[in-house]
């Protein structure tokens, strides 16, 4: 899963979406498949750009803030879980900032955005959206023992990450 975040075709989703970068298939909602390629990851960051070939005046999704989110918000997270594509599932955040060592992502230093909205595989990478429908998170991973328990990635982290892939092809990090 993924979102269009550029109307010439550029789709952000998760590093582990694409691992291995090189061409993919992208399949639009309504079934339309394009060409597209990995154009920068950062797996640290667990974001992924891909560039849809030969395409402009797409639709693209709105980005909201998570910074004002709080917990029992309303959140709605879109995807393909389990090749069960276009999924709708709600919930509410459950934490604005779960840090990644209390996840069992101990070499993570950032910190998540907890849901009860179900996030299984294929839901990776795709937006979790608030009521106006604006992008506010990253649908990342479940907890692996429970049900009810997600994760993803604050916008305003995943978006750092983007402006910095599209400059620099990576991700600075001080030493």
């Amino acid at each position: 899963s993924g979102f269009v975040a550029r109307e010439d075709g550029l789709v952000v989703t998760n590093a582990h979406v694409v691992a291995g970068g090189g061409d993919v298939v992208v399949t639009m909602a309504d079934g339309r498949k394009f060409r597209g390629r990995v154009v920068a990851a950062a797996a640290e960051c667990v974001i992924a750009l891909v560039q849809m070939a030969g395409v402009s005046g797409l639709a693209t999704a709105a980005i909201g803030s998570s910074s004002s989110l709080r917990p029992g918000d309303f959140v709605v997270a879109l995807g393909s879980p389990l090749n069960l594509s276009n999924s709708v599932t709600a919930g509410i955040v459950s934490n604005v900032a779960r840090h990644g060592s209390e996840i069992g992502a101990a070499s993570s230093r950032a910190e998540y955005l907890q849901t009860d909205a179900a996030i299984n595989s294929g839901n990776s990478g795709g937006p979790l959206v608030d009521l106006d429908g604006k992008v506010i998170g990253i649908n990342t991973m479940k907890a692996a023992r429970a049900d009810g328990i997600s994760f993803a990635i604050p916008i305003d982290v995943a978006w750092a990450v983007v402006r910095a892939l599209l400059a620099h092809g990576r991700v600075p990090r001080p030493y």
